[in-house]
């Protein structure tokens, strides 16, 4: 009786403590703990409390990991809504539940299960990320942001490709020290998968991009939250960004941008108010990229409206992706009483299916000794508003349809100094590898920065060591260029692929437990 207690115990501790491990040492690996060697190894635990399971005690075990990963991730969300941050953390969780489930396609153990495994994982990640809207946020690849070398490969498989990657590493060491069958064959195949992908991401690193350059400005106003709304500071904050505007057209640039939602009034309301603004592009002599609330026709829209350095009205951006009981409120017309019961305001926004390219002309002057040389280009470029960044079809879509680098405007002051901002990096660093285009952040209070077509953070806004809730500008020179990579042409292709490994597996397995 005594030894079967003990084996009841040791039991409950792996099938349920083994699953928090595995989220807790996942967590490490993504900011501000940034420990991403962690990710590489964190989901050993997760595999023994799934081994030799009934149903009900693996998604048992898929639930706890999911609650207590998303929970840890998401913690700031908290700052806003409560009862959303619950109901968004069941339903990422979902994700880890149906990888509990395809995880036993694996088994018998075969030559398979090192594909199968980590084909499973991405088949989840691609299901949060597509419905209920999709949240794709803290995917598992999104920990080797500052890995380099290894993410390279996002370039064709996009962020998927790099969770593979862990997941296939992880399950080859849990297969040694399980001791299963086919370790060997496993060692040898991530082995083989790995130094391919590392090879191809120092090739990439090694590769110039280069061209005529363009000089961009980024404005970090640093506005509260609490004041951003509010009419007796609309003067105060508009002042803010025109100041830090001033500063940095000294330099120069071609162009400045302000984050989402910084003109304190909304655009189009007021004309004379709508002439500051042109004014102040026009004394920059810069053109003037801001985020603003705009009106048409009774409806209201997160834009990105683009001031030439002549002071006209060029273009606009209307959202298309809303950020669901943010900015509006899923099936309103059908249950009205959901705004009610929401414990914080909820935008009133329509979204757009517009696809608005920005042109802007840059002209550099070279002197030689008969004459001055002229370089004008039209550079055009596509706006991502929020955590539309988060979305890599948004992102490949415009770079299709010709930008040659992105923008990415938003205000993350809602979650105060957490590990929010810089976990909205993650995502703007791989649509840059993805698309190999430079990608431009303006944030109202961080993190503000340039990534150049590597991945790489080159220069960002920041105060001594801080990048968030600090006040400034900074301007450096981008390379835009026309790029089509295999992903952006051809998209989540290595997800279908996954689901493609999936089904065969299935399909196999059960026509050996047919034939035996």
């Amino acid at each position: 009786m005594l030894r079967k207690i003990k084996s009841g115990n040791k039991s409950r501790i792996i099938y349920y403590g083994f699953p928090i491990i595995s989220a807790i040492l996942l967590v490490l690996a993504y900011p501000r703990f940034n420990l991403e060697f962690l990710a590489w190894f964190a989901l050993i635990p997760l595999f023994f409390a799934l081994e030799n399971q009934i149903l009900r005690q693996r998604l048992f075990s898929g639930f706890i990991f999911g609650i207590v990963f998303f929970s840890a991730i998401l913690y700031w969300l908290l700052r806003v809504t409560v009862p959303g941050t619950i109901v968004l953390v069941l339903l990422l969780s979902l994700a880890p539940i149906i990888f509990s489930i395809l995880y036993r396609t694996s088994f018998p153990v075969n030559f398979f299960s090192i594909l199968v495994v980590p084909a499973a994982w991405v088949i989840t990640e691609y299901l949060r990320a597509h419905l209920f809207t999709g949240f794709p946020w803290a995917l598992l690849g999104y920990s080797q942001y500052l890995n380099l070398p290894i993410i390279q490969i996002s370039d064709i498989t996009g962020a998927y490709g790099v969770s593979f990657m862990i997941v296939m590493v992880n399950f080859c060491i849990y297969a040694l020290i399980r001791r299963l069958p086919s370790r060997r064959t496993y060692a040898v195949v991530a082995v083989v998968l790995l130094t391919g992908a590392f090879f191809y991401g120092y090739s990439r690193l090694k590769q110039k991009y280069t061209g005529t350059p363009l000089a961009v400005a980024v404005v970090q106003g640093n506005i509260p939250q609490q004041l951003k709304w509010n009419d007796k500071y609309e003067e105060t904050i508009f002042n803010v960004y025109s100041s830090l505007s001033q500063k940095a057209a000294k330099a120069s640039p071609d162009i400045i941008i302000w984050p989402e939602t910084s003109l304190p009034f909304l655009l189009g309301e007021d004309e004379s108010a709508d002439q500051r603004i042109a004014s102040l592009a026009q004394s920059t002599n810069s053109y003037l990229l801001v985020g603003a609330v705009r009106e048409k026709n009774s409806l209201f829209y997160n834009s990105a409206v683009l001031i030439s350095d002549k002071g006209k009205f060029v273009e606009n951006y209307n959202k298309i992706h809303l950020v669901p009981f943010g900015e509006y409120v899923p099936l309103e017309k059908y249950v009205p009483w959901i705004r009610d019961r929401i414990d914080k305001p909820i935008g009133d926004f329509d979204d757009s299916v517009y696809f608005t390219l920005f042109r802007i002309k840059s002209e550099k002057k070279a002197i030689s000794s008969t004459a001055i040389i002229k370089d004008l280009k039209f550079n055009k470029f596509g706006v991502l508003i929020c955590f539309e960044d988060i979305f890599p079809d948004l992102a490949r879509t415009f770079v299709n349809k010709g930008a040659s680098f992105l923008v990415n405007i938003t205000n993350d002051a809602w979650f105060g100094k957490t590990s929010a901002p810089f976990q909205h990096v993650q995502a703007s660093v791989f649509r840059a590898v993805e698309n190999r285009v430079p990608v431009v952040r303006a944030a109202n209070t961080g993190v503000s920065c340039f990534i150049n077509q590597k991945g790489r953070i080159i220069a960002s806004v920041s105060e001594g060591d801080e990048q968030i809730f600090v006040e400034g500008y900074k301007q450096t020179d981008i390379y835009p260029l026309e790029m089509s990579t295999v992903y952006t042409k051809v998209g989540d292709i290595f997800a279908y692929i996954c689901f493609g490994i999936l089904i065969f597996s299935i399909v196999i397995g059960k026509r050996r437990r047919i034939n035996t």
